[in-house]
């Protein structure tokens, strides 16, 4: 991946940044498939997944860090598994999935879970994984834009983990006053933990 710095920290001019900074990943799908697997792993290990009794994830667009690794391994492991389901106004709820039978095409054409799958309520043992297009060294991370997860994580009790690429993490996002810093941030050569 490429080691240049954005000129600024605004985020629509990051968002273009690391959204083209992504599409020249993805023209290297084995590269994208190993930083991925990299990053998935060291979540693995870290003692906020090893606590967590469940653990929201997402289906990965393939501009995305893909989480399917941390999916298996939490429903081999045991733990509650819940994927999004996007609302109308921008907001989402996770509802908890036991394989991936459970899922069908939804909004965006990303999988998501059935309707008769049961909304997973959230409590201080739960683990959000949220995908990011960067984050910055104090925590914030740049979503794709929508705000679904700065919505949902508003009032979240649990830990707040970020997957994102070493070289797209920055010194400083300006943040806006809903944005929500994560607790951990894991890419795929080092964790920063913010706490």
């Amino acid at each position: 991946m490429s080691n240049a710095n954005p000129a600024s920290f605004d985020k629509p001019y990051l968002r273009d940044f690391f959204s083209q900074q992504r599409q020249a990943l993805c023209a290297e799908p084995e590269t994208k498939k190993a930083l991925d697997r990299e990053i998935q792993a060291r979540l693995l290990i870290s003692p906020e997944y090893r606590a967590a009794s469940a653990v929201l994830l997402y289906m990965a667009r393939p501009s995305e860090i893909s989480a399917t690794m941390i999916l298996y391994a939490a429903l081999a492991n045991h733990k509650a598994v819940a994927l999004p389901v996007c609302l109308p106004e921008h907001r989402m709820e996770f509802r908890r999935i036991r394989s991936l039978r459970d899922v069908a095409p939804g909004k965006f054409g990303i999988l998501e879970p059935s309707i008769e799958c049961e909304v997973l309520i959230p409590d201080s043992d739960t683990l959000c994984v949220c995908p990011a297009l960067a984050c910055d060294m104090r925590g914030y991370r740049l979503g794709f834009g929508g705000g679904y997860y700065d919505r949902f994580l508003k009032d979240f009790p649990g830990m707040k983990a970020a997957l994102c690429y070493a070289d797209s993490l920055i010194p400083m996002i300006h943040e806006e006053a809903f944005d929500v810093k994560m607790d951990v941030i894991h890419t795929d050569s080092f964790t920063r933990t913010m706490k």
